[in-house]
């Protein structure tokens, strides 16, 4: 018996040894994921884990959710698999659906991993916490309290969370009116300091918007002291966050509308194309821009996913901007125009085709000019106007340098034409004769049949240009007729030769 013992406890040895590894080795890897998510109400939360197999047995895997979060809607994919020699690793999905109106903030639970090998029947199990706070769900206040935490003071039948309600929205009605009556109008002195009457305008259109957002936020947060439950506190924190987007929407509005104005105002009143045109476009875009980012938000705050309407919204602009890129560049280039402003409403402008045409109207596709010359209405396309070069002729002024020319007689005195052409110049009303426009009279070439003359003048008025000259020309022909001075003809001396016969 002695000698048998030493071999039967080598053997037990052994048969342990190989136990305990086989056992043990069947508990699964799981890999590191992530426990703690941020969600919006009625969206979808994802956890995800990789199981993998740790032993050379095949085991059994169940997959449950427990805690706080067990309420909730959730889905498990796969929720038991198997890990062996084929699939030694599994990937497993947790979704979990927040409910519309959730009971509190934030949620705790856990993910039960149990696990046996293949040829057992008991079950262990690794678990792995995780949690799911919820964005846009208002706190829970404290109940029957005041403002800053202080209980309410107020004898029955008053002393519960109604009594608190009224107490606060009085204090938020009347820091409302105190802002309103006294706040306001200090501020509203200050700013008649200042040089513009922009600020003095903006306060003064924000008393009462500002006295309703006090109101408004008073009435929220009195009221999210009552004993109500998390649905009702949560719809009425969203109804008060769409409320004051939209206040904040049409403030801006209002705000910008207000500036833009005033512009117009300093830069010459209503009847400026900056009036009529760009700042009526300039509101309609803002009115977009605030009504599409409002949305957005509304959207944000109900919990509704927007990524969706922007990408289609994205597609159907491509489209739009293709199909009507010949409006869109008018568009553009009428931008260009009434912000770099080359020209405005009454310039007369010189076209590359030779015309000088008056500035009648600047819009948005096109702009309407009148042919100075043919009297022609003409309305080009913003974009072709653009890209021409054109010669503003009023700017700086409206005044212009014209020329005349005239031929006299070989054998005319050259001085006294000279004296008749500048003194036919010194006695129009409409040219200008001083340091900065002199009357200019250049003997400019000897001819072919006659020489040849020049008389530059500043006129008063470029529309006026052309009548102005031929009253010039009427008064040197007159003139030089007065004067004996003969405007000849073009001349041309012909020699004959006479061929001898035979």
């Amino acid at each position: 018996m002695n000698k048998k013992l030493p071999a039967l406890v080598f053997i037990m040895v052994l048969v342990v040894v190989l136990l305990v590894p086989t056992v043990g080795s069947a508990e699964p890897f799981i890999g590191e994921g992530d426990l703690h998510k941020e969600a919006e109400v009625e969206t979808e939360v994802l956890f995800k884990w990789t199981v993998y197999r740790n032993s050379t047995f095949t085991s059994v895997v169940r997959v449950e959710v427990d805690g706080d979060l067990e309420e909730w809607v959730t889905d498990i994919s796969p929720d038991h698999f198997v890990l062996d020699d084929s699939g030694p690793y599994q990937i497993v999905t947790v979704s979990m659906e927040v409910p519309r109106h959730p009971s509190k903030n934030s949620y705790e639970g856990r993910v039960l991993f149990y696990y046996r090998p293949i040829n057992s029947t008991e079950y262990d199990m690794i678990s792995r916490d995780i949690s799911v706070r919820i964005r846009g769900v208002a706190p829970a206040p404290e109940s029957n309290t005041l403002i800053g935490g202080y209980p309410n003071p107020l004898p029955e039948p008053l002393d519960n969370p109604y009594g608190a309600f009224i107490l606060n929205m009085a204090f938020w009605v009347a820091l409302g009116w105190v802002f309103y009556f006294l706040v306001s109008p200090i501020i509203h002195g200050l700013t008649k300091k200042t040089k513009t009457d922009v600020d003095e305008i903006v306060i003064r259109m924000l008393r009462r918007p500002i006295l309703g957002l006090i109101i408004l936020y008073g009435f929220i947060d009195s009221f999210m002291k009552l004993n109500l439950t998390m649905g009702i506190r949560t719809t009425m924190y969203q109804i008060y966050m769409v409320l004051v987007l939209v206040m904040g929407g049409i403030i801006i509005y209002r705000i910008f509308d207000t500036v833009l104005h005033q512009i117009a105002i300093e830069r010459g009143g209503m009847n400026t194309s900056f009036a009529k045109v760009l700042k009526p476009m300039l509101e309609k875009s803002l009115a977009v821009i605030i009504t599409v980012a409002a949305l957005l938000m509304v959207l944000r705050v109900l919990g509704i996913e927007a990524t969706a309407l922007l990408a289609g919204a994205g597609v159907i602009g491509l489209v739009v901007a293709f199909a009507a890129q010949d409006t869109l560049g008018n568009f553009f280039s009428g931008m260009h125009i009434l912000l770099d402003r080359p020209f405005v409403i009454g310039d007369i402008i010189l076209l590359e085709n030779g015309d000088y045409c008056k500035v009648e109207e600047i819009g948005m596709r096109s702009t309407k000019l009148y042919n100075i010359r043919e009297h022609e209405g003409i309305v080009l396309p913003n974009n072709s106007l653009a890209n021409q070069m054109i010669i503003n002729v009023t700017k700086p002024d409206i005044s212009i340098k014209v020329r005349v020319e005239v031929g006299v007689a070989y054998g005319s005195d050259v001085q006294k034409v000279k004296r008749i052409l500048r003194e036919v110049a010194e006695e129009h009303p409409n040219v200008i004769d001083d340091e900065e426009h002199p009357i200019a009279v250049r003997f400019r070439n000897f001819g072919d049949s006659s020489l040849d003359f020049g008389l530059r003048v500043w006129i008063d008025d470029i529309s006026k240009q052309w009548s102005i000259m031929s009253d010039l020309r009427e008064r040197i022909d007159q003139r030089f007729r007065e004067e004996n001075i003969e405007i000849p003809f073009p001349q041309r001396t012909l020699w004959l030769h006479e061929m001898e016969k035979g």
